[in-house]
């Protein structure tokens, strides 16, 4: 496409500033006309070409990205002026060169010319950002309905119910407890952040830690109290006024508690969560009695490569992801850039 487009430059500039030459011979009695084009004009027109291609790739390919990035809106004008006068201007020096003679009448033609590539150079620039854009905006909605799905699935399975439901009928059977109605009202609340809260593209930090205590409370359900082990959330900072994306730090949290707990062995699970600034922490610390190399997910959870591709999707150049696995104890940290609520 991008030949394509400069051999339709060149044949354009070719026909137009060639420059033909007329002979008239007379053959036989019979006058005829020849015509000619330019070759010093046809080599000068594709040297400037040249020129011209370098200055399009160099602003829209290093030029803009950089200075846009950055915001520095003067510096990026007087670079773009400054580039494109120097560039004409040895164009236009080197002319006689090529052609023997100067085309003065072309100078207005030369400068709208190199107006016309810095256009176009700003045009495909941003229009090849609004496109990767709109497009991982796309990406991004289909990724977060599919992991919206898989976690419901992965919550709403009927061996997770069934559970659930045996942890709540061995309570009640134990003893009139308010733990039973509370078991009832985690999973509800459970049920209710997946299904409605999680629509949105993000949601309040607040509600994601909720979240995440509802499930250590539901997993705790398994646990009795000759149970050795320990079980700790600590959340500090101001996450009251932070979003981020949704059901993105749970899997850390079910992993933990698929790898780190079993039944007659002492094991823990540690989880902190702190905001400094624009930052969150988030750590993981379990015990790990998976296999050697660390720990992954089951088949129907949404599992750790999945986190890592929506990191990549939702956080580009804005989080940093940590696994860490020990012989005795395995290690998530997550730092994230967040955005105000």
């Amino acid at each position: 496409m991008h030949l394509a487009f400069w051999l339709f430059c060149f044949w354009v500039l070719y026909t137009a500033f060639s420059f033909e030459r007329v002979e008239v011979v007379i053959e036989n009695g019979v006058e005829r006309s020849l015509y000619s084009r330019d070759t010093g004009a046809a080599l000068f027109i594709v040297a400037t070409l040249m020129v011209k291609m370098v200055v399009f790739y160099a602003v829209a390919f290093f030029l803009l990205p950089r200075f846009l990035r950055q915001r520095r809106w003067g510096a990026l004008s007087g670079l773009l002026a400054a580039l494109s006068f120097g560039c004409f201007l040895a164009e236009y020096l080197l002319q006689p060169i090529a052609t023997g003679h100067y085309f003065r009448s072309t100078l207005p033609i030369g400068v709208l010319l190199y107006l016309l590539v810095l256009l176009a150079a700003v045009a495909y620039r941003l229009g090849r950002d609004w496109w990767r854009h709109e497009r991982l905006r796309a990406q991004l909605v289909e990724e977060r309905l599919s992991a919206e799905l898989n976690y419901l699935k992965a919550q709403v399975h009927p061996h997770f119910l069934f559970n659930t439901l045996n942890n709540l009928y061995a309570l009640a059977a134990r003893e009139n407890s308010p733990a039973l109605t509370d078991g009832i009202a985690g999973l509800a609340g459970l049920l209710r952040y997946v299904i409605y809260d999680c629509q949105a593209a993000y949601v309040p930090l607040s509600k994601e830690v909720q979240f995440l205590n509802s499930i250590v409370e539901m997993q705790n359900l398994r646990l009795d109290e000759q149970d050795d082990v320990m079980v700790a959330l600590n959340v500090s900072g101001p996450y009251q006024d932070k979003k981020i994306a949704p059901l993105l730090l749970a899997p850390f949290v079910e992993n933990a508690f698929k790898h780190g707990i079993r039944y007659g062995h002492s094991a823990f699970v540690k989880i902190e969560l702190a905001v400094e600034g624009p930052f969150l922490h988030f750590k993981v610390v379990n015990t790990n009695f998976s296999r050697p190399g660390g720990q992954s997910s089951s088949k129907g959870g949404i599992g750790l490569d999945n986190v890592r591709r929506r990191l990549s999707l939702l956080y580009p150049d804005r989080h940093q992801l940590v696994l860490d696995a020990q012989e005795n104890t395995f290690t998530a940290y997550l730092q994230l850039q967040l955005d105000e609520a």
